[in-house]
């Protein structure tokens, strides 16, 4: 493994985020870019959707119950359809396909946008900021308290300052993607010059509105502001739609249900938008949370169905009368370093975020670009700038990974090769797939009965239950239900939603549910508004991205006109007319069968993977120096990661011990300061490795006082028997529980200067 280059020279973001028993930080000036407390890959249904659809599909590959083919020239996955829908009194389910093509060639059309000198009254703030206006940080390393190794700067962040970024032959997003796929995939685009919106950065950034009521308007503004700045040029609609062409040659969500996703659909394929000053994300500048939160989303989502290119109305914003749209997107601040474009990217591809989205600091720390990945670096004046590459799992599900499955019971040796490239000889992973566990969840006992309805418990729902409701001739109306719910209060809720003109237009009805009651209380809606109409009646379940709870249960509906029953649901007797979208007849608890297995892969020092190195990061000397970060290198070696179908996030400050993809750390006893609190995460998991070789001794400092971790001999064994054998509740947010099922993965060879690894795989008896 590499030798500690002991102090600091650089770094990468570390969470401001304090897991259990940590020390809370001093008071700092510092600017730490901190994704955990909040999300940055927003709700999007249709996205959410193919996202869930790929993850099947992947998974029915590994067991063999999906099939690959061509159409359109691309490779897809095709997921049959229910054969047994009848039988659930469904409809019959048709084959699905997902897009999981070997070679893509896609463009990506960005736009720089400055701010203008107009205010909102509601949001206020300062006019512009404009680029070129970033403070240029201290490089004169003195030892003062303005000493700045972690801020990214240039002197002009012009055009082909993004265009080298983004495209250049050398280190650049192409580069990147091109080497993480192994060259299945090539970036290709253009970046436009600075165009400005009319409103100040606060008008679209401001945490005084909601996310839609800043963002959205942010990027219809700037799709504007470029159309008009084409037309400015004297271009007509006609060569502008003609220059657009270039960038849809996809159809993300095969609108036409052929399963051709190799054909235009009238939307940009890969949109973003670069704005003026820093992001929020890294303390804003001097716009501070006025300043845009760099993020992944889909402008105007709410209205799929109502606006968009002619056929396809899946919502967006126009480029003026060019008739193409904008609905996907990605923006990112002036000072991105090439990691924030390249991990927004990768939410642009479907990959969800792999960090506590919830406030907390789980173990993939560095490890993946999905994570604190992004912000690493060649160890010189910032953070950032060159980002390490995807985990096994994240590369699987875009259809990049070259691995060796091997099958639970059946003992077997593997040799993999480094898992940045593709050997051709060897593959990038090892896979285990485990048995199906079956999980059980009990949520509460029914208000009476067997049965009661449940709108779900997921992030980025938009669950409904519906029914017509006949008030005519009535001078008063009510709906009745025993409610149990637990909502995360101020972002998801419950709403009761009634339309008079057959579901085109919802008007909310009564107050919302959120919050927690865990106790059967009955709630009633009055529909006396509505007296005399016939009326549509939902409720409907709304949830964000990051965090969710056990959501909203009803049981015992009654509705009520002129003060006499006209319906009384227990919910036993199937959906007695009420139409559900999400919503679920269960009986108090669930049950369902889950897929599991490892990845292992061999992290080594080479190509991007070379800012394990180099890159990652602490802020040791937050006090004096708050800018200034030591670096030192997260160990080589193999990587085991359990991915565990039961869960749909890595929250493990909400299911500690748990997650969807979390990576095994070989050494789960946590680094200490002296006080005895403990070493972020960000940092715990840097010797998270398998492997014969020694580890590093390696030195991090809080607030100029060291702490030493020393060398450690190698740990060559992966053994799975005992659940908690790599977790520990003194630091429960680290690491993960394993399966139990008594599988081994040894290290038992390396050649070629550790680019390569045999591994015997074996089974308890």
């Amino acid at each position: 493994m590499s030798v500690l280059s002991g102090v600091a020279v650089a770094a990468v973001a570390v969470s401001m985020a304090s897991s259990p028993a940590q020390a809370k930080p001093a008071p700092v000036v510092a600017k730490e870019p901190n994704y955990q407390n909040r999300s940055h890959d927003l709700p999007n249904p249709l996205g959410d959707a193919q996202r869930d659809l790929r993850e099947e599909a992947v998974n029915k590959l590994i067991k063999g119950e999906a099939t690959t083919e061509t159409r359109g020239g691309e490779r897809v996955i095709k997921v049959k359809g229910s054969k047994n829908a009848a039988a659930k009194g469904t409809k019959a389910a048709k084959d699905k396909y997902v897009s999981w093509p070997v070679n893509r060639e896609e463009d990506i059309f960005t736009v720089l946008t400055d701010f203008g000198t107009k205010t909102k009254p509601a949001t206020g703030g300062t006019p512009g900021p404009v680029h070129n206006t970033i403070p240029s940080p201290d490089r004169k390393w003195d030892g003062s308290k303005t000493d700045d190794n972690s801020t990214y700067w240039t002197k002009d962040f012009n055009r082909q300052h993004y265009l080298d970024m983004m495209f250049g032959e050398g280190e650049s997003f192409k580069d990147f993607y091109t080497k993480l796929s192994n060259g299945r995939f090539l970036a290709k685009g253009d970046v436009s010059n600075w165009v400005s919106v009319p409103y100040n950065e606060a008008a679209y950034g401001s945490n005084k509105q909601s996310d839609a009521a800043g963002s959205w308007p942010f990027v219809a503004d700037t799709a504007t502001a470029w159309y008009n700045d084409q037309k400015a040029q004297g271009k007509t609609d006609a060569q502008i739609k003609t220059y657009l062409a270039q960038f849809d040659k996809i159809d993300r969500y095969d609108y036409d249900n052929d399963g051709n996703f190799n054909e235009p659909d009238g939307y940009i394929d890969h949109f973003q938008a670069i704005h003026a000053g820093e992001g929020e994300e890294a303390g804003g500048g001097a716009q501070g949370e006025d300043a845009i939160w760099s993020h992944r989303w889909y402008a105007y989502s709410n209205n799929q169905g109502k606006t968009g290119p002619a056929g396809n109305l899946l919502g967006g914003v126009p480029l003026g009368n060019s008739g193409m749209w904008i609905g996907d997107y990605t923006t990112e601040p002036e000072n991105g370093g090439l990691g924030v474009f390249a991990h927004e990217f990768g939410h642009d591809l479907g990959l969800p975020d792999l960090y506590d989205t919830a406030g907390g600091d789980n173990g993939t720390g560095f490890w993946t670009l999905m994570s604190g990945g992004s912000w690493l670096n060649h160890g010189t004046d910032s953070i950032g700038t060159t980002p390490g590459n995807m985990g096994a799992w994240e590369k699987m599900q875009l259809g990049w990974l070259d691995y060796q499955q091997v099958n639970h019971g059946f003992d077997r040796d593997v040799k993999i090769g480094p898992a940045d490239r593709d050997s051709k000889t060897l593959p990038q992973a090892l896979l285990v797939n485990l048995p199906d566990k079956t999980v059980t969840t009990s949520y509460n006992k029914p208000h009476s009965g067997s049965y009661e309805w449940w709108g779900g418990s997921a992030d980025g729902l938009n669950t409904t239950l519906k029914r017509s409701i006949d008030l005519t001739g009535k001078t008063s109306g009510s709906v009745s239900a025993w409610t149990w719910y637990n909502i995360e209060k101020d972002y998801d809720a419950l709403y009761a939603e009634a339309s008079t003109d057959g579901g085109a237009t919802w008007k909310q009805v009564g107050a919302l549910l959120d919050g927690e009651s865990k106790t059967w209380t009955q709630k009633t809606w009055d529909l006396s508004e509505f007296a005399g109409k016939k009326i549509d009646f939902r409720f409907r379940y709304a949830t964000d991205g990051g965090l969710h709870y056990e959501g909203p249960f009803l049981d015992d509906i009654t509705i009520t006109a002129d003060g006499a029953p006209v319906l009384t649901d227990t919910v036993e007797n199937g959906d007695n007319g009420w139409a559900a979208s999400g919503f679920k007849r269960m009986g108090g608890s669930t049950s369902e069968v889950v897929q599991h297995y490892y990845l292992a892969e061999n992290r080594t020092y080479n190509g991007y993977d070379k800012t394990l190195k180099t890159g990652p990061y602490n802020f040791g000397w937050s006090n004096t120096r708050p800018d200034w970060v030591e670096r030192f290198p997260y160990q080589n070696g193999l990587l085991v990661t359990y991915v565990d179908g039961q869960y749909g996030d890595n929250n493990t400050s909400v299911h500690p011990g748990h997650g969807q993809v979390l990576p095994v750390d070989a050494r789960p006893t946590p680094v200490k300061w002296s006080d005895g609190t403990l070493l972020g995460n960000r940092r715990q998991p840097f010797d998270a490795t398998f492997g014969q070789e020694k580890t590093d001794s390696v030195t991090f400092h809080r607030n100029g006082v060291p702490t030493t971790v020393k060398s450690s001999k190698g740990i060559p064994t992966f053994y799975d028997l005992d659940r908690k054998n790599y977790w520990t509740a003194d630091n429960p947010w680290n690491s993960v529980q394993v399966a139990g099922s008594g599988t081994k993965i040894t290290v038992a060879k390396t050649t070629n200067n550790a680019q390569d690894m045999l591994l015997k795989v074996r089974f308890d008896k």
